[in-house]
This record gives structure tokens, sequence and C-alpha cells, in this order.
């Protein structure tokens, strides 16, 4: 197989979109942090938002650094797509139930991604024999 299956292809893209809307959620939760206004509790929610941005930021530069390896990357980057898609998956959950429903919305994107890592032509692709470069 010399070309990357299309399962393969839209796992890669989705994990480019997971990734591009992480660093908007970063920037937002940042931006919220910087301009709230400190109270009784200030300092605790001003932290919680920025470790939540902090989150975003680490699965979002994941997700870009994971759809990179996609060409030329073996079982340990089908694998972490699928642990990326399972992340996003618990992280919209907790979410929804702990803030708002609409921050539910990740879980359908990662689980398309957990099921197109999942897929047979996916595995097959990325335990295909390389050619080692001397």
């Amino acid at each position: 197989m010399s070309r990357m299956p299309v399962t393969a292809r839209y796992a890669r893209a989705l994990l480019v979109a997971l990734g591009l809307s992480g660093i908007a959620c970063s920037v937002r939760l940042t931006a919220a942090a910087a301009v709230f206004e400190s109270g009784a509790l200030g300092g605790l929610v001003v932290g919680m938002l920025l470790l939540a941005a902090t989150g975003c930021a680490v699965l979002a530069v994941t997700s870009l650094a994971i759809s990179a390896r996609f060409a030329d990357g073996g079982g340990a980057v089908r694998r972490g797509a699928v642990v990326v898609g399972w992340v996003i998956i618990l992280g919209s959950s907790v979410a929804a139930l702990a803030h708002h429903f609409a921050w539910g919305a990740g879980v359908a994107p990662g689980a398309l991604l957990v099921a197109l890592s999942s897929g047979a032509a996916t595995r097959e692709w990325f335990g295909r024999s390389r050619l080692l470069n001397a």
C-alpha cells in the first residue's frame, strides 16, 4: 500500500482541526483569565482558567505533532491518535457535565477520531513495512 487510505487521511485532517481548535480554546481561556476581576475567590478561578488553558494547549500541540507524523509514523502514531481521541471524548464529557452542555461538542470529533484511527485500513497502513533510509 503506497498511498495513505482515506480513513487515515481523514483522521489526520481531524487531528489538525482539533489541534487548531485547541489553540483557539487555549487563547480564549487565557484571555478570560487575564480580564477576570478578582474577588474573594479570584485567584482560584484565574488559576483554574489557566490550568484549563494549559491542558488545551498541550492537547493541541500533541494533536498537531501526531498529525505531522502520520505519513511515516508506525503503530505508536496510530495509538497516539486513539489516545488523543479518548482524551477529547473524556474531557468534553466532563466539561459538559461540569459547566455547560455546549462543551460536550468535542465528544463527536473525538469518537470519530477513535473510529477512524482504529479502522482496519488505518491499522494496515501503520503496520506496513517501511524501507530504512541508509
